[in-house]
């Protein structure tokens, strides 16, 4: 038996505010139902996770992958899938069904699935911080230099990233446009918040999932309703972390909203008229960065006006 979900709510809501990236995974059934959960989660302004579809299959096969994708690809408009971001741990049937419908579309892996595997070797705590360096670097040559100072320490670490296939799941790979930074799946923060109705029987754990994504709608949107100001309350907080590492980068104005900003040991050149960063990371998340941040401080105390709309309220 298969059962496909996607309520016109959360349809519409999906397509008006959110960004085009999808997280897809599927989770057993814990009672004596046998069959698997498989979901499609998004991610709204205020970066959390915002429900999409969901359905009920036999068990994650090609067959059942495929099915699922053509139902919701088809219901969102998607095409070809350019200038969309599939994020997924890459099950062998999900790459052949995103292969297969959204061709276009850019295939990113969950770098929590790679990091859970890497730590059952590497499991000093210094090295796993170096890991997550490497895989939220936002281009190459900070990929390469956090990678290097890995190497240091645990040159077998390095080598074993290396085999991973990093341009899957760094963000050193990742394209630009989506305005999105994540390096892991949105799908397991919803898996582990319906866990308790993965014990009831079908139906009534459709009826609780239905019911738990309703109230979940409805609280955020009340939280909304009283916010202040323009941009999201969690972006704000993200941006209030790039604001006082910002105070370490020194700016130097070259004319042309053009500046060569300082950072540590290194030099970045930011652009504030093109919104961008040798370092990618504004491009890549339509946040700016510390670099961005100290030179538009040189230039204005707004920083508003250089966020990415997908963000406001």
């Amino acid at each position: 038996m298969r059962m496909y979900i996607c309520f016109d709510a959360c349809k519409r809501g999906f397509l008006a505010r959110c960004r085009k990236v999808i997280g897809l995974d599927g989770c057993f059934f814990k009672g004596p139902t046998t069959g698997e959960l498989i979901c499609a989660m998004g991610r709204d302004g205020n970066n959390q996770m915002y429900p999409i579809a969901w359905v009920v299959v036999e068990k994650e096969t090609n067959e059942s992958w495929d099915w699922f994708c053509d139902l919701l690809f088809r219901d969102l408009y998607i095409g070809d899938g350019e200038g969309w971001v599939i994020i997924s741990d890459q099950q062998k049937g999900l790459i052949n069904a995103v292969e297969n419908w959204v061709p276009q579309a850019e295939h990113w892996m969950c770098a929590r699935h790679i990091y859970a595997n890497w730590r059952k070797r590497f499991k000093d705590r210094i090295l796993q911080k170096k890991f997550w360096r490497c895989a939220k670097a936002p281009c190459l040559n900070l990929f390469n230099y956090h990678k290097a100072d890995l190497a240091k320490d645990a040159p077998a670490g390095a080598e074993a990233i290396m085999r991973t296939d990093p341009q899957h799941w760094s963000r050193a790979w990742f394209k630009l446009g989506s305005n999105c930074d994540s390096v892991d799946n949105m799908c397991e923060s919803f898996n582990h918040s319906i866990v308790e109705s993965r014990f009831l029987p079908i139906i009534s754990m459709l009826e609780w999932i239905r019911c738990k994504v309703m109230v979940r709608i409805q609280v955020n949107w009340n939280k909304a309703d009283r916010w202040t100001g323009q941009i999201c309350p969690n972006i704000l907080k993200k941006l209030n972390g790039f604001i006082n590492e910002s105070v370490l980068c020194h700016a130097i104005y070259n004319g042309s909203d053009s500046y060569e900003v300082s950072h540590r040991e290194e030099r970045f050149s930011v652009n504030l008229d093109t919104k961008t960063c040798s370092c990618r990371y504004w491009q890549l998340s339509g946040l700016p960065c510390p670099h961005a941040i100290s030179a538009i401080h040189w230039k204005t105390s707004r920083l508003d006006d250089y966020i990415a709309s997908c963000y406001s309220i």
